[in-house]
């Protein structure tokens, strides 16, 4: 027989003597029907029949119903566990608690999947949902481990909402499962589902609480994203109108007074946008689009010192941005600062030498000063043993630019600091 599952590999199947039929408390044992046989540990297969006993049958069931629930005669072996046990359902609930307080996760997992499949219920099933994501947050790094019973605990509780469509206790569960993973639509569903079955009491009233807040943050998102669409749409107006009122009830969302600024910006009203995207700093908001956003308002209202400021802070913040970094030197270029244009042009090229925007740059800024580029300055890192075996014979020669070493490490600093760059967006 081939085992579906490793923990079923320690199995046999044997087949009860005809002398075995009988029927107990309505229950009959079929000797037609093969049984399998936990073998003891060490043992690779059954010595003698003298070895057989109920345990060992009840074990073997047992484990084929955790294991393998769609095995042709899971019931016949189920039955049979609950007439020769009855209160098997208890014991083993009782068993899969102390062995996960005692940390034999496998084992305790094992128990909890055999209860669940024994006398399946809402609780059975929320109980190895529980267990699964306990198991979970023992992965602090939120790693493979933590999806995968992350995943397992949301699968048990589809599967029981599944089975017991109309259970409040379950559909709870899962959309307060969803919640926590920040699926609020697919939680609002099924906590939707709970307040439609659930009875007057505390648990449905902090629900309804919960409920409340979903609907106003799904609200809040869907009237953001209509403010975004508008402003696409090139219909700013109707863009602040919308934020107006927005932001009347929700006076520290900093997105919308992002979308507020963005909006005045695209209408050039640049004194008035400069206000809503610092507003988003006095918030705690800090990212190189505010910034940016900033220093277009900050030029165009003849802050070019200001202007700077803020693109170098933006460049702080995003340091890969070509679009940044191209700005940022343009603006020296216009003011005639070549030190500081060549500075961001040779960072912007080191990113990309062959976009088009730096290459018309340095065009220009090679035509102006009469300096030509040469090739895009690599930065290297090299152990520092080396350069103390060369220090000796560099101490009389002039060095034509300044290198750093750390003590005891294998980096250098040069003199030059890496940065990148962000977009500039509208």
């Amino acid at each position: 027989m081939t085992q579906p599952n490793k923990a079923l590999e320690n199995l046999v199947f044997i087949r009860l003597p005809s002398s075995m039929e009988r029927n107990l408390d309505g229950f009959r044992i079929d000797p037609s029907i093969e049984i399998p046989i936990q073998l003891p540990a060490g043992q690779t297969s059954l010595e003698a029949t003298s070895d057989i006993s109920i345990e060992l049958l009840v074990a073997g069931m047992l484990k084929i119903i955790a294991f393998d629930p769609d095995h042709k005669n899971f019931s016949y072996y189920r039955d049979f566990v609950l007439t020769v046990q009855q209160d098997a359902v208890q014991e083993l609930n009782l068993a899969a608690i102390a062995q996960e307080q005692k940390g034999n996760f496998d084992f305790a997992e094992e128990l909890f999947l055999t209860v669940n499949h024994l006398a399946p219920m809402s609780a059975t099933f929320i109980n190895l949902a529980t267990f699964y994501s306990k198991r979970a947050a023992l992965d602090s790094t939120k790693g493979t481990a933590y999806d995968f019973y992350q995943q397992k605990a949301m699968e048990t509780l589809k599967e029981g909402v599944s089975l017991f469509e109309d259970d409040a206790q379950l559909l709870s569960e899962l959309g307060f499962f969803h919640l926590y993973q920040g699926n609020v639509e697919i939680a609002k569903e099924y906590l939707d589902r709970f307040l439609e079955v659930a009875e007057p009491g505390e648990k449905r009233t902090h629900v309804e609480k919960i409920m409340g807040d979903i609907n106003n943050k799904l609200n809040n998102d869907k009237a953001l994203m209509q403010a975004y669409d508008q402003i696409q749409m090139g219909k700013e107006e109707e863009a602040l109108g919308n934020l107006e009122l927005y932001l009347a009830e929700n006076p520290k969302v900093w997105n919308a007074w992002f979308l507020k600024g963005w909006a005045l910006r695209r209408l050039s009203r640049f004194e008035e946008a400069e206000k809503p995207f610092l507003t988003c700093l006095t918030l705690g908001e800090s990212s190189s689009d505010i910034y940016n956003e900033l220093s277009i308002c900050a030029l165009e209202t003849g802050k070019t010192a200001l202007a700077k400021n803020y693109l170098n802070t933006a460049i702080d913040l995003e340091e890969t941005n070509l679009t940044l970094l191209s700005n940022l030197a343009y603006l020296h270029l216009k003011d005639e600062e070549w030190d500081e244009a060549r500075e961001f042009l040779e960072l912007a090229r080191n990113i990309d030498q062959n976009d088009p925007v730096i290459v018309r740059l340095m065009n220009d800024y090679e035509q102006t000063t009469g300096e030509k580029l040469s090739d895009p300055i690599v930065q290297q890192f090299v152990d520092t043993s080396e350069l103390k075996e060369k220090e000796h014979s560099m101490e009389k020669k002039e060095n034509p630019f300044f290198i750093q070493g750390k003590e005891g490490s294998a980096e250098v600093e040069v003199s030059f600091e890496e940065m990148a760059d962000d977009e500039t967006g509208e």
